[in-house]
């Protein structure tokens, strides 16, 4: 019975304890807050010029800060604006390749229809060779038509990110 008594009384204070001491570092807390202001309306305003000048040097780094955060969130912008201006001359790249495979095949299909028209070689083999030519011409269209709407796309794409880089230096320049 003693010992359930001791640990009792014991767990009774200790919460005591830890009780107080939360509610003591909530007041202080506060009350710091309320004393400091109330403590500092008192000041005569000829002693708060210093105070004055260092809120205003904390609105001053509170915007350097801000600018600087603009300026890295263009960066990056420029960043991706290059990427997509790069992806723009690979796809003109890829754009002018397979026009120029697709004009080697038709002055390639050219030559086999005039060897067949002036009736030269074996006419199934022609017709066949003329076949594949042209429907590999076809798929070179196809593959430059691809690239061409990707070119637009991107164009697109770089278009924007310039409006949008513009938008934040103006917003960084105010």
């Amino acid at each position: 019975m003693k010992r359930i008594l001791y640990i009792s009384l014991t767990l009774l204070v200790a919460l005591c304890f830890a009780s107080g001491c939360l509610t003591t570092s909530k007041n202080t807390k506060t009350g710091k807050k309320t004393s400091d202001a109330s403590l500092y309306s008192q000041v005569p305003a000829s002693m708060r010029a210093d105070v004055k000048e260092a809120e205003f040097d904390l609105q001053e780094a509170k915007r350097n800060v801000k600018n600087a955060e603009k300026t890295i969130e263009i960066g990056k912008l420029r960043k991706e604006l290059g990427n997509k201006e790069k992806k723009r001359t690979d796809y003109k790249l890829d754009e002018a390749e397979t026009v120029l495979e697709e004009k080697e095949i038709a002055v390639e299909a050219a030559k086999w229809e005039a060897i067949d028209n002036a009736n030269l070689g074996d006419k199934i083999a022609n017709i066949k060779k003329i076949a594949k030519l042209k429907s590999k011409k076809l798929g070179y269209e196809a593959d430059a038509l691809e690239a061409k709407a990707d070119l637009v796309t991107t164009e697109l794409e770089i278009k924007k990110l310039k409006r949008k880089i513009e938008s934040l230096e103006a917003k960084t320049k105010e």
